[in-house]
């Protein structure tokens, strides 16, 4: 077996392992923190209300006029705007009107994450490709790259 072959196996040994690590972290209850909608009955998790806080006066968040991730959703979902507690912002909010599957329910998390971030700072920070080149194939480095492209659906990194 040559050497490439095997650091080849074990880098996908490595992201397998992170992915089944994300996949349990997120079943792990924090005392004070309430349940993760994940251990929820699916019938129950996937009518819950997904929603992240904006940086932005309420009347700067216009649930008519969504960005472009949401709104790419269509009518497939309902968006609310509340004021954030403690007067922090506004609390985006949105969830699917029918019953959606886990792969939809994760491009509802990506869409409220993009979104927030094209109304907090115009644009979409992306991690990869990275300006100083790609990581060397190392098992901790296959675990990064598993977790990276896992984190905006899955809801963790």
């Amino acid at each position: 077996m040559d050497i490439d072959h095997l650091i080849g196996r074990a880098t996908a040994l490595a992201g397998d392992a992170g992915t089944a690590l994300l996949k349990q972290l997120q079943h792990v209850r924090v005392p004070g923190a309430g349940q993760a909608s994940a251990t929820d009955p699916p019938e129950v998790a996937a009518r819950r209300w997904r929603a992240v806080t904006v940086l932005r006066e309420p009347a700067d968040v216009d649930a008519a006029g969504l960005p472009a991730p949401l709104a790419a959703l269509g009518d497939r979902i309902e968006v609310r705007t509340t004021p954030a507690p403690g007067d922090r912002g506004t609390e985006l909010a949105a969830r699917y009107r029918g019953t959606p599957g886990e792969d939809e329910i994760g491009d509802l998390r990506a869409a409220l994450r993009e979104a927030k971030a094209l109304l907090e700072v115009g644009e979409v920070l992306r991690v990869d490709p990275q300006p100083h080149g790609t990581r060397a194939a190392t098992p901790q480095g296959a675990a990064l790259e598993g977790a990276a492209k896992a984190a905006p659906r899955a809801g963790v990194l």
